[in-house]
């Protein structure tokens, strides 16, 4: 046989009864062959699965030993391994204050989802009738571990014994379950507390709308041009007292009436005026603000200070103190500043013959839902329809 590359050549002496023999050359091949290879294979391993068999077995044994003995086997002892270190952010979550907690969550709603400064403001407040609460409950500061469910349910029940209305009530909790929901979203909680918190029923309420002629005489009783034009843009214009406010006197355009009005949520619009509205604004433009600039205030509040006469932009809850004080020198103790936004609504709607979607351009409704609210008809408007029945003797002969 022709010697290959792994064949070696060996000399072997080969013993015999008559003495050694001359040595010969052999050649071995010492390629591995095929059936031995697997022999061997499924031999080792049969081998060291019954040696781990029984290894295991002897553990076994040994363990139950210590057990009866009252012993540990060392060998048993699991190495000390230092737990898996969390994220500094879950480390610190739990000993976290919720107040600080609750700032963060501010932040999200000014930078994410854009909410105004009044916007926050309600939040932290609501809030911080909640933190108020957990005085008498949680002993030491309130962290994000006590805002439990059972926590929530008490604060319910809180409120209920107060007699609060049931739409507050659906409100603070509402706060407390979208800063749950953030909480979450953010791995800061691990789920919602408030996820199982029933919320009080949201009730259908018509609001109190005045009369268009208690309207009319309160634009005609208002003493003071600069009240009776903040009257006419809530009356002609539905406008709400914090867009009122916020009016400058470039925002007014005597031929079109509000060209910027900055409402609810930071949404700007635009608001036509009825000619009788704009002779009002102008008059009161022409005799109290004559050259005004156009970044200046619309409304002003004047006053003394220091023995020097100042002014700066009028307020919210000054608005409502000048209608309740209107609404006591015509006898119209319940009117506030909203309800003439809502005769706005209803007058302008009977007026369009139920053009619901006019109404809701006007009053800038985001959901026509809400619009819908000036649909439901008065007594009065309901005797109307009821009459119909009275035509031709009401059909029974």
């Amino acid at each position: 046989m022709r010697a290959t590359k792994s064949s070696q050549r060996c000399r072997r002496n080969v013993e015999h009864p008559s003495g050694p023999r001359p040595s010969v050359d052999v050649k071995l091949d010492r390629r591995p062959h095929p059936i031995r290879t697997m022999a061997r294979s499924v031999d080792w391993a049969r081998t060291h699965t019954l040696r781990d068999f029984r290894t295991l077995q002897g553990h076994e044994q040994r363990a139950q030993r210590s057990e009866r003995n009252g012993a540990i086997d060392a060998w048993l002892v699991p190495p000390h391994n230092p737990p898996r270190q969390k994220r500094a952010a879950d480390r610190r979550s739990r000993a976290m204050r919720l107040s600080a907690l609750f700032e963060e969550f501010t932040q999200y709603l000014k930078v994410e989802r854009g909410a105004t400064h009044r916007s926050i403001d309600t939040y932290r407040r609501y809030f911080t009738y909640f933190v108020t609460f957990t005085k008498d409950q949680v002993k030491g500061p309130l962290l994000i571990a006590d805002f439990t469910p059972e926590l929530c349910r008490s604060y319910q029940y809180f409120m209920a014994a107060k007699e609060l209305q049931p739409g507050s009530i659906r409100v603070r909790l509402a706060v407390l379950g979208s800063f749950g929901k953030w909480a979450v979203k953010h791995s800061r909680l691990e789920k919602n507390p408030m996820e199982i918190i029933t919320l009080p029923a949201k009730k259908s309420r018509v609001p109190a709308v005045p009369k268009w002629e208690a309207v009319e005489e309160f634009l005609t009783r208002c003493p003071r041009l600069r009240d009776k034009a903040m009257l006419a843009l809530m009356v002609y214009g539905g406008l709400r007292r914090s867009e009122v406010v916020r009016l400058n006197v470039g925002d007014y355009q005597p031929q079109f009436g509000l060209r910027r009005v900055l409402g609810k949520g930071g949404h700007e619009g635009t608001v036509p005026l009825p000619e009788v509205a704009r002779t009002i604004a102008n008059e009161y433009l022409a005799k109290e603000r004559p050259g005004a600039a156009a970044g200046e205030p619309l409304f002003l509040v004047r006053y003394s200070y220091g023995g020097e006469r100042k002014s700066r932009r009028i307020s919210g809850q000054r608005v409502w103190k000048i209608v309740k004080d209107l609404g006591k020198r015509v006898g119209v103790d319940t009117i506030h500043p909203h309800a003439f936004r809502h005769a706005c609504g209803v007058e302008l709607l009977k007026r369009s013959s139920g053009n619901l979607r006019a109404v809701q351009e006007h009053l800038r409704h985001a959901d026509i839902q809400t619009t819908t609210i000036y649909t439901r008809l008065a007594p009065h408007d309901l005797q109307k329809v009821v009459n119909l029945f009275d035509q031709n003797g009401g059909g029974v002969q």
